[in-house]
Formats: C-alpha cells, sequence, structure tokens
C-alpha cells in the first residue's frame, strides 16, 4: 500500500516548457492550415462552377450574335451584288450612267 501514496513529481526545465508549448502551437497552427485549405478549396469549387456556367452563357450569346451578324452580313452581299449587277446591265442595255452622258453630250 505504501506505493499507492507515492506522488510523483515532474521537474521541467524552461527548455522542456518552451519546447511543449511550442509542440502545442505547431499542433494548433496545423489543425488551422488543414481547416484553412478545406475552407478556401470548397469556395473555390463553388467559383469555378459559377465561372462554368456563365462560360456557357457566354458560348450562347456569341454563337446568337455570330449568327445575326452573318446574315446581317449576307444580306449587305446580296444587296451589294444586286447593285453591282443591275449597274453594270444599265450600261449595256443603253441605260442611264456614263454612255447616257455621252450621248447627250455628242447631241450637243
Amino acid at each position: 500500500m505504501e506505493g499507492a501514496n507515492q506522488i510523483v513529481i515532474y521537474h521541467l526545465t524552461l527548455t522542456e516548457i518552451i519546447s511543449l508549448i511550442i509542440g502545442v502551437a505547431s499542433i494548433a497552427l496545423g489543425l488551422f492550415a488543414i481547416w484553412l485549405a478545406l475552407h478556401i478549396k470548397k469556395e473555390s469549387e463553388a467559383l469555378n462552377k459559377e465561372t462554368k456556367d456563365l462560360l456557357v452563357e457566354i458560348k450562347t450569346d456569341a454563337k446568337s450574335i455570330t449568327r445575326g451578324v452573318l446574315s446581317e452580313m449576307e444580306k449587305w452581299g446580296d444587296l451589294g451584288r444586286t447593285v453591282l449587277t443591275s449597274s453594270s446591265e444599265e450600261r449595256r442595255s443603253g441605260g442611264e450612267g456614263v454612255h447616257s452622258e455621252s450621248k447627250i453630250n455628242a447631241k450637243d
């Protein structure tokens, strides 16, 4: 029974106390770093999903704009070809244009 009543006393030096405090702080900082990394990962995944959704919207809008612009360019091209071919036909058939002015000048 005498052994059960004995008190064990630990004597820590100043170096051991500082080492123990630094060890506990190191574990706490490690746990904080793990939590922070997980938190930032979760936020970046949410932001990545939002960016992908916006990219899909941008691609859709770009395709719509491209289709509209191409149809307008096609209409302008058709109009230009019509104007160019009609003025060429008028000149060949003696319509108004450079040839009719030369006829007027020839009559004077």
